[in-house]
């Protein structure tokens, strides 16, 4: 009897199962590829750049026992920080948390890349991850201690998750594959909130939205994870607001007058100019003398209307798509369509035949070489949500801020970047017939902009490189003058030079005022100070300190020294 049963059991997977396997492999293959040249191109960037720049600067600067912190102004969050932190513990070297936060940013890129896994066909994930991160501005960002690349991988994986926690169960999944679903939905809500907290308002609003307009969509889970990971990613930047700011909205107040006061600003013309290789366009008076490093900017919106008029068309019989099986034919045969044609459908399902179950559609086990067409199994949902929540979070920084940094974006670009590949994909599906020069200007067209990119990223990591030698030079030399801890800087490019010296920066005005000019002056008189200034004329605290010659600095305008009279014992 145990012998009949033993002979009977079945001697393995099916070819079915074998065949997913292979598919979920190659497609896992092809994303660490990506990861893992992103992860390279990260680490010799770290390694050529030999400092830490003015924002990254004040986020180590929180973390570093060593150093006291640098003003922390209103829109500042210390998500940043956070990260630093289990490095910052053993060193603050710049080479070494420019390499830990390459390895992290290379993780994070593989991380939110896999959870489209299954939502999209298995090339586009890949192909949508290659274009966001062959961009100039995600390369250089990338090994910088700085929030937008991270607000971007927490957006990606927010919307991955939510469209997995709202997909159709089936009966053979199990109920907790969609909690576990929603709860990943939640913590990448938290951590972009916990890196930039308007920023992930402006995720959540759209995916809320979207849950609470397909009924189906309208699960707890849901509704709760995203308000919920937003507080918990917030808490810690309003209870600051109430203990340092005085309020929340006090707070918001200032952080809307550091950036140049909110309001109807249309900068659409400052980004794509900044896209030359700017990292703060402020006032966006640069010249355009390189167009065509924009090109891809006005293209991408094109892609992803396209992607988002495509995948919406096929539902009508007879579309552009309706051949591969999309989600809304079961959806039409038990009642009519979702909102936008966004009927989830079960998953692991594939192209539908004639003969249906109680379940809906029969998906056979035949054309798995190519896993349900372009449109793929979850319908128009994975190009539509990602299109409307990238918008969303695109539209305050084009139109409420006067001038333009291109990291501001990134999180938008990210989302985008998926439905802009699927189109791509499916451009490269049409009949080939005649039709291959099509396919082959088209990756021609790909290469050359990734060329435009990596030249412009050589450009910026080596104008940095220059900048960050100036900065220790200026800091050695006034180390040589006389500034010894505990000490404090003051003036043009103070929080980049007090850090490297060991000082304390300190600012009578602008954005970081944080002490006035007398009270500087009595701290003048019991520790060494300096003043940078652009010109020759110290400021009215500063006369009589004596002068000190500066280095020049690549990239940065003339300044000059003026350090305090040596204080008495």
């Amino acid at each position: 009897m145990q012998q009949a049963s033993l002979l009977s059991a079945p001697a393995g997977p099916g070819p079915r199962a074998r065949a997913t396997r292979s598919v979920a492999a190659h497609d896992l293959w092809w994303l660490t590829a990506v990861a893992a040249a992103f992860t390279a191109v990260l680490v010799v960037s770290a390694l050529t750049t030999p400092g830490l720049g003015w924002d990254e600067t004040v986020y180590v600067s929180q973390v570093d026992r060593h150093t006291p912190a640098a003003f922390f102004s209103a829109p500042r969050a210390r998500g940043v920080s956070f990260l630093l932190a289990p490095a910052a513990a053993l060193t603050t070297s710049a080479t070494v948390l420019h390499c830990y936060l390459a390895v992290l940013s290379g993780a994070g890129l593989l991380l939110s890349l896999c959870l489209w896994r299954g939502l999209l066909p298995a090339p586009v994930p890949a192909l949508g991850g290659a274009l966001f991160a062959g961009l100039w501005i995600t390369l250089f960002y990338g090994p910088q201690a700085m929030p937008n690349l991270w607000v971007a991988y927490a957006a990606l994986a927010a919307t991955g998750c939510f469209l997995r926690a709202v997909r159709q169960p089936s009966r053979q999944l199990a109920p907790r594959a969609g909690r576990g679903a929603a709860a990943g939905l939640g913590i990448a809500v938290a951590v972009a909130a916990l890196m930039r907290p308007t920023d992930a308002v402006w995720l959540t609003v759209p995916l809320f939205a979207a849950a609470l307009c397909a009924p189906s969509w309208r699960r707890p889970a849901v509704l709760l994870a995203l308000p919920g990971g937003l507080a918990l990613g917030c808490a810690e930047w309003v209870a600051e607001a109430y203990l340092s700011y005085g309020g929340l909205v006090a707070r918001l107040r200032e952080a809307a007058r550091i950036q140049g006061g909110l309001g109807w600003h249309l900068s659409f013309d400052d980004h794509a100019r900044s896209l030359q290789g700017k990292t703060l366009c402020r006032p966006c008076q640069l010249a355009w003398d390189h167009p065509v490093t924009a090109v891809w900017w006005f293209l991408l919106p094109l892609a992803v209307v396209g992607a988002v008029w495509v995948a919406l068309r096929a539902r009508e019989p007879g579309g552009a798509l309706h051949r591969y099986g999309p989600a809304w034919a079961s959806a039409e045969r038990r009642g009519g369509l979702q909102p936008l044609g966004l009927a989830p459908v079960r998953p692991g399902s594939r192209e539908p035949v004639d003969e249906p179950d109680r379940h809906g559609p029969v998906w056979p086990a035949v054309r798995l070489r190519d896993p349900v067409g372009p449109l793929h199994r979850s319908g128009p949902a994975p190009l539509v949500v990602p299109a409307l929540a990238g918008l969303c979070l695109a539209a305050p920084y084009l139109l409420t801020v006067n001038y333009a940094a291109p990291r501001f974006l990134l999180p938008a670009y990210a989302l985008l970047m998926m439905p802009a590949a699927w189109f791509l994909y499916w451009l490269t599906r049409l009949p080939r017939h005649r039709h291959a020069w099509a396919v082959a200007a088209l990756v021609l067209a790909l290469m050359s902009h990734e060329a435009i990119q990596l030249v412009i990223l050589h450009k910026m990591v080596r104008s940095t490189a220059r900048s960050q030698t100036g900065i220790g030079r200026i800091s050695g030399t006034l180390r040589a003058a006389g500034l010894r801890a505990p000490c404090v800087v003051s003036g043009e490019e103070a929080v980049r030079v007090a850090y490297q010296a060991g000082c304390a920066s300190r600012q009578p005005q602008g954005h970081d005022a944080g002490i006035t000019p007398a009270a500087l002056a009595r701290l003048a008189a019991s520790r060494p100070a300096a003043v940078l200034v652009v010109g020759r004329k110290p400021p009215a605290y500063a006369r009589g300190w004596r002068p000190v010659p500066l280095p020049p600095t690549p990239g940065l305008t003339s300044l000059h020294a003026f350090v305090s009279p040596p204080t008495r014992p």
